[in-house]
């Protein structure tokens, strides 16, 4: 899709109608906001296709039907304002919005809210909120509860403990019911103002990453390395793509990543591939020391929050080894699965191998395909083993570089 202007977004377009010309500019934008809107996205791109249409946004109200007590009147006023807000949001009713231009397109709608207020207009925000809210007050009672907040965190598959931290955050007054002023409140601040940490969950913390906590640190320390962490050397490209792979890590959605549900994943390749046991424990072994050296502690776990540091660290710990001659923790775990992924034992890995990693991952199995193609660099038709290292290491390793977005099948 080209990029964004008035010819085809609707914000813009309004920007555009009043005489305001303002202009995106990613470099304005805290990483983790990044971060957080391409979460959404994900949320939203319910086929995986890197563009989300808008027959899936209504997908959304439609689940919300199925789960209140609502007049069809209620929830036709809702599926009326989801359309007109994603419109308005850059969802094309022909050509969708894709994964590129999504972190645009809702910082020029959150521009175009803020000149509507200028000029004394509707909000978007407040319609949609209010038809959500008219939904979501189950009860009729006049305000909504954290009972009833967790009809729309189920809606929207979203955990339903997060109704808790939501409500805490919108229920200024400390009512214990939420007022419809809140509820537009939250969600202006949520989406249209620069990132504020303190609207995100904030239990859980874990202190900042240094060698008494982190093995990677701890190893550069150790030998003269002085690498220090700084998100500002990071495309935020690099950065959404990192935020996934946790989230596909934490199978319990708690914003910590625990070495139990880091040792899921070599157990489920058990179940799927005829592996001797001792090749099993050496992965098992194998995925335990790299996700230690990744930062996941085997006590406390590793947060979300310090995720995308340990992912740096790890890097230029890496790095170190490779200057020093040292064994590669990429090239361990990679060799590791390469023993278990050869079912066939005929010294390489084929496609329908690969799938099999891509079934034991919770990853489409067509990814196996696009990665197949990444990894066969000599287009020999199957992986050798230097083959996967090299992938690995140039997908997590090195600068962010597009060409690697197609792997896995995703759109970072």
């Amino acid at each position: 899709m080209p990029g964004l202007d008035e010819t085809n977004n609707e914000s813009y377009r309004y920007l555009r109608s009043v005489g305001n010309n303002w202009q995106f500019n990613i470099e304005d934008l805290h990483p983790k906001m990044i971060s957080r809107l391409y979460k959404r996205f994900d949320t939203f791109d319910l086929d995986c296709d890197g563009r989300m249409d808008m027959d899936e946004i209504l997908y959304w109200p439609d689940r919300m039907r199925q789960l209140v007590n609502a007049t069809d009147e209620q929830v036709e006023k809702m599926r009326a304002a989801v359309y007109k807000f994603f419109l308005n949001k850059g969802v094309d009713p022909v050509n969708g919005l894709t994964r590129e231009n999504w972190v645009e397109s809702n910082k020029v709608f959150a521009e175009a809210e803020r000149e509507r207020e200028r000029r004394g207009e509707e909000s978007l925000i407040a319609m949609l909120s209010n038809a959500y809210y008219d939904v979501l007050d189950d009860d009729g009672d006049g305000t909504v509860s954290v009972d009833e907040l967790k009809t729309m965190m189920k809606a929207f598959d979203v955990p339903q403990e997060a109704a808790y931290t939501f409500f805490e955050k919108a229920d200024t007054d400390k009512s214990g019911a939420l007022e419809r002023p809140e509820l537009v409140h939250l969600f202006r601040k949520f989406w249209m103002e620069p990132y504020d940490p303190h609207i995100v969950k904030t239990e859980n913390k874990m202190p900042g990453l240094d060698e008494t906590n982190n093995e990677s640190y701890r190893y550069l320390r150790s030998v003269g390395n002085n690498w220090q962490f700084n998100i500002e050397d990071l495309h935020p490209k690099m950065i959404s793509r990192l935020y996934k792979r946790f989230d596909t890590f934490d199978l319990d959605c708690d914003g910590r990543m625990d070495m139990d549900e880091i040792l899921y994943w070599p157990d489920r390749m058990r179940q799927l591939v005829n592996a001797t046991d001792e090749q099993v424990e050496k992965m098992r072994a194998a995925v335990y020391k790299f996700f230690l050296n990744k930062g996941v502690d085997p006590v406390n776990g590793l947060t979300r929050e310090n995720w995308v540091e340990s992912n740096r660290v790890f890097a230029e710990a890496e790095r170190e080894r490779e200057r020093r001659g040292e064994e590669s923790l990429i090239a361990m775990l990679s060799n590791a699965y390469y023993d278990v992924l050869d079912d066939d034992g005929d010294g390489t890995v084929s496609v329908d191998e690969l799938k099999t990693m891509m079934k034991a991952f919770d990853v489409p199995q067509e990814a196996a395909y696009t990665f197949f193609e990444k990894a066969d660099t000599d287009k020999s038709g199957a992986l050798e083993r230097p083959e996967l290292v090299h992938l690995f290491r140039k997908f997590w390793m090195e600068p962010y570089d597009p060409q690697w977005d197609g792997v896995y099948a995703y759109k970072y």
